[in-house]
């Protein structure tokens, strides 16, 4: 079968599916269309080990297009000359359009880190640990013009501890994805895949984190507070304000001291065990925070947070 791989350019999940296909028996990675010329995707900016898929194409021998917009018609007249049997989309964050879908011969499938219809949209990693879910997975669909609107092709469950960061779910996403790819592959070339419609009614869906998202509200419950922590991880970080204004970074917090007279949220105090800081409803023990770039222990603070400060005041002033 004929293939055409859409992902971002520094793509942790494109990066697999690159070398997936281009190296299955059973598949002909015909082309890779990414990101135009300037443009990454921010889920990876920040990571330690980046990729970059139009070198690794090259290296591979499998034609990259670039357009500026994927929907243009010269892009499009380019792709049908392609006559793919399928469309491959795993993290590509332009949205085709009708003419484009049916270019394919057969279809175009993408692959979504959520359990669609739930968490639709972007960033399903963020929000999804924001809101303590349990039932992950990962979702193959076929699909329609409507975002991450079409019927499900497969799905496969990813149970979680309620404990993971954005970056730990994430990664585990695009392991989940790549191994379902390899499980479809067989299906989509022989063409025995079948799909079963989405639920609608129960479709949610969330947009980018915006910058207010990763700011910390302690007027919230601890539980709220430490998710909100985790969720940022690792970058931009969750993030609140010192008395003088700047911006104090909290990259880890876990549940804090039970004998401390509960205080004014956003309270810093000193214990035995480390750095503590009041919620609505309990105290969080500040395990790491972020100093010149990196991640250090909240310990490594201890000139700059005085004991009884308040953090967040100006967020808590502004609701």
């Amino acid at each position: 079968m004929r293939v055409v791989l859409f992902s971002e350019i520094n793509s942790k999940l494109g990066s697999p599916f690159l070398s997936l296909l281009s190296g299955h028996p059973m598949a002909e990675l015909i082309a890779l269309v990414t990101s135009p010329p300037g443009r990454r995707c921010s889920y990876f900016v920040h990571d330690e080990r980046q990729v970059d898929l139009e070198a690794q194409a090259r290296g591979l021998g499998v034609p990259v297009l670039r357009p500026r917009r994927v929907n243009e018609p010269e892009a499009v007249a380019a792709l049908r000359a392609l006559r793919a049997d399928y469309f491959i989309v795993g993290n590509f964050q332009q949205i085709l359009s009708p003419e484009l879908l049916a270019v394919p011969a057969v279809t175009c499938v993408n692959f979504h880190p959520s359990p669609l219809p739930r968490y639709a949209g972007l960033a399903p990693f963020y929000w999804m640990v924001r809101h303590g879910e349990r039932d992950g997975a990962v979702t193959a669909i076929e699909m329609a013009p409507g975002p991450d609107t079409g019927a499900i092709i497969r799905q496969n469950p990813m149970p979680l501890t309620g404990a993971e960061t954005a970056l730990e779910l994430r990664t585990a996403q695009e392991r989940e994805n790549s191994l379902m790819l390899l499980e479809l592959i067989p299906q989509l070339r022989d063409r025995s895949f079948s799909t079963v419609a989405q639920d609608l009614s129960r479709r949610t869906y969330f947009g980018r984190p915006g910058a207010g998202d990763y700011q910390l509200d302690f007027t919230r419950d601890a539980v709220t507070v430490e998710r909100a922590v985790r969720a940022g991880y690792r970058h931009p970080g969750a993030h609140t304000a010192r008395p003088d204004g700047s911006r104090l970074v909290i990259l880890s917090a876990e549940p804090g001291s039970t004998r401390l007279a509960l205080d004014e949220p956003g309270t810093v105090r000193r214990c035995s065990d480390g750095w503590h800081v009041a919620a609505a409803d309990a105290w969080l023990r500040v395990l790491t925070v972020e100093h010149d770039g990196a991640e250090v222990p909240a310990e490594a603070l201890g000139g700059v947070l005085a004991d009884h400060a308040v953090l967040g005041r100006e967020h808590s002033s502004a609701r």
